[in-house]
């Protein structure tokens, strides 16, 4: 398990230099659209803090990474950290968002990307979203909820077909996912869209056979 500590080195010279930056960074145009309102992306947040950078002559610079962690169980998480470097050459690491390990890649682009903004904003004090007081979700929250009501969805099918075929058939649809484990209700979204697409093909071959 990944521990943190809070940084109380002393660095005066960067301090200054985030102060001045601040002192002339716009806040980010507002460029993407959420059931919320509006809202900031990446690279329009990057875009400002940058300019302000220049601006202010400040002599900071920034960059990103991410942390793998695991815990008592052996579960991957990820974390985001974001670090300020000044020319006299203090920096201070700012950590922000995890986010949970996963094998589907567009997932998990979209899960750095949402922890990437959201730490750069706690860096630099930017504020990127509209203000829902409350009642809104992330887009990230909205892109699981979704996910989550589509796996749903498919183990339903999976269910309500896997009887459909006889065990030999139900064996090979099985096979696929290269376990002996047969609980539906455990699958994730992207094991759940394997299973039904082999059991789509036993189907099918089953009606051709007929």
């Amino acid at each position: 398990m990944l521990q943190q500590t809070i940084d109380v080195t002393k660095t005066p010279e960067l301090n200054k230099a985030l102060y001045e930056t601040q002192k002339v960074l716009t806040q980010p145009s507002k460029n993407k659209d959420a059931h919320y309102g509006k809202y900031a992306d990446l690279s329009a947040i990057d875009k400002a803090i940058r300019k302000a950078i220049i601006m202010a002559d400040s002599g900071i610079s920034f960059s990103q990474g991410v942390i793998d962690d695991a815990n008592a169980n052996g579960k991957v998480s990820h974390k985001i950290y974001t670090v300020i470097r000044h020319v006299s050459g203090e920096e201070k690491i700012i950590y922000g968002d995890s986010f949970p390990d996963d094998s589907n890649m567009q997932k998990q682009g979209a899960n750095e990307t949402y922890a990437k903004r959201t730490s750069l904003c706690l860096a630099f004090g930017i504020v990127a979203d509209d203000d829902d007081d409350g009642q809104g979700v992330s887009l990230l929250e909205q892109y699981q909820k979704k996910e989550e009501e589509n796996k749903l969805k498919v183990i339903a099918y999976l269910k309500d077909n896997i009887k459909k075929v006889n065990k030999d058939v139900s064996e090979r649809v099985f096979a696929v996912l290269g376990k002996k484990d047969k609980t539906l209700d455990h699958l994730s979204y992207r094991q759940a869209l394997i299973l039904s697409g082999a059991l789509m093909y036993e189907l099918s071959r089953e009606n051709i056979e007929e």
